[in-house]
């Protein structure tokens, strides 16, 4: 029945009735608006319309996620402290004293610790070290337990020269060092193993006078072999384009740290090549190294000068820095250094890669990271790509991150990949043995400043300057997937 509308067999309805049940119905909406629970409902109505969200059809709202949980722990061991570490901050009220804060973030201050690559050995953890000291500089290796604790410092000797920290590698329970040093025809490479606090010196290898201080060091079962890059086959006095950079090998014995094969060049005569690196693989080793073409044409027509300068003879002055293409070549080598198959070339020779890393993959393979950018040394940017190289073949490179913001060599760790930022900031993300990101590239806020050295699958040396002073730890690394999926895992069974 619609209402106001009398049908023939409806009863008569009083006049009052309409107007009384709407007097009604007005004075209990005006108690719900004064009331105390109204606020509550309303309160409760506007939380879930938020949840559920205030656009048609409920879509979700932008709602703050909580930080994600830290990939990393540091390990309860106190860290272990090279050279003079900043004083204590004062207590509030002190006056007159330099903010330590500011001597921590110095990662140059003058008379600074310098630390090099880590590796892992039957002890833990081991890192070639450079300080000043003693009127001079001392060349030493810094030792760490795999749970952070016994660090140790191992004095080599007196390091003349502006020059590198000491190169490590692990061989069973001792760490081998080679350590650059000037002589009168160049300089030297001196070879040393560290058992405990024990040193003993063993085989020299001469180098010469170009400007690479590129060296590398490994050890497969009873040998080691270390690999420099040197200037080989030019005169005095000639030519760019005939000294040519070669890299050169030696291997020596473990036990009796005497030389076993004379230096010799291991990349082709005709290839320009530099910085290589040396990795163990199952029966012998993985050698790389950076080879350099020519400069593209359009570039070294782009530098000439146009702008009508000459020098005194009349000839066109270059401007800007040549820009040469450049790739990276991989050959597998046996345990005494002997190659077993040609070296190949694994990115394209049209490229212009300016730095890389190289650690064993998956299977025994070579797993390469590197940074391909054609503009000038020490910019930023680029492409950061992987490539997987096996003994019958290397894969197609892939690009893990192109942009503006990155700076420096890619580092590989076992499991992990780390890259340097414009910011300070290094950025690491969990890798498979096949060179797949399994997490995002970023920085670990856990960590602050300083960059990893070395690793395990699940710990890593993180290495972080203290002003002239340099701080290593272990921390405990998860991947970022699988903390999460652990945490998922928690909150199902819940």
């Amino acid at each position: 029945m619609a209402l106001g509308r009398l049908e023939p067999n409806d009863p008569p309805r009083a006049p009052w009735a309409i107007p009384l049940i709407v007097g009604l119905v007005a004075s209990a909406i005006a108690v719900w608006r004064l009331s105390p629970t109204r606020d509550a409902i309303t309160v409760a109505l506007s939380s879930s319309a938020e949840i559920r969200g205030s656009e048609p059809g409920g879509e979700p709202a932008d709602v703050p996620h909580p930080p994600p949980p830290p990939r990393c722990t540091e390990l309860p061991a106190e860290p272990f402290i090279l050279g003079d570490a900043p004083a204590p901050p004062r207590e509030a009220g002190d006056a007159g004293t330099v903010d330590p804060g500011e001597e921590i973030e110095d990662s140059i201050a003058p008379f600074a610790v310098e630390i090099g690559r880590g590796t892992v050995f039957e002890g833990g953890f081991a890192a070639g070290a450079r300080r000043d000291a003693e009127g001079g500089a001392v060349a030493m290796v810094a030792t760490l337990g795999a749970d952070g604790t016994g660090g140790k410092l191992v004095r080599l000797g007196r390091s003349r020269g502006d020059l590198d920290p000491p190169v490590v590698t692990g061989a069973g329970a001792s760490v081998l060092a080679v350590l650059v040093e000037p002589n009168a025809s160049g300089r030297a490479l001196r070879v040393a193993r560290v058992t405990g606090t024990e040193v003993t010196w063993g085989a020299e290898f001469s180098e010469g006078r170009d400007d690479s201080l590129a060296v590398d060091i490994a050890a497969s079962g009873a040998r080691a072999v270390v690999v420099w890059d040197d200037i080989l086959g030019a005169p005095a006095g000639a030519n760019d384009a005939a000294r040519r950079s070669s890299v050169m090998l030696a291997s020596f014995d473990v036990a009796t740290m005497r030389g076993v094969t004379p230096a010799r060049p291991i990349s082709a005569r005709s290839t320009d090549a530099s910085s290589p690196r040396l990795i163990t693989r199952p029966g012998g080793y993985w050698l790389a190294y950076l080879a350099h073409g020519e400069e593209d044409a359009a570039k070294k027509k782009a530098r000439k000068h146009d702008d009508g300068k000459h020098d005194d003879e009349g000839e066109a002055v270059d401007q800007g820095e040549a820009i040469t293409t450049g790739w990276i070549e991989v050959e597998p080598l046996d345990e005494g250094g002997t190659p077993t198959g040609a070296a190949r070339a694994i990115t394209p020779k049209s490229g212009h890669v300016l730095s890389f890393d190289l650690e064993l993959g998956e299977n025994g393979s070579a797993l390469l990271a590197f940074r391909d950018d054609d503009t000038p040394t020490g910019s930023s940017g680029g492409k950061v790509s992987v490539a997987l190289v096996r003994l019958g073949g290397g894969g197609e490179p892939r690009v893990l991150v192109e942009e503006a913001g990155s700076a420096g060599a890619p580092d590989l760790l076992p499991g992990w990949i780390s890259l340097a930022s414009v910011n300070g900031a290094t950025r690491l993300a969990a890798m498979t043995p096949a060179g797949e990101l399994l997490d995002e590239l970023a920085p670990e806020p856990s960590l602050g400043t300083g960059e990893p050295i070395a690793a395990t699958t699940d710990r890593i040396l993180w290495a972080r300057p203290m002003g002239k002073a340099m701080r290593l730890s272990v921390v405990r690394c998860r991947q970022r997937i699988a903390v999460d999926a652990g945490a998922s895992e928690a909150g199902d069974g819940g």
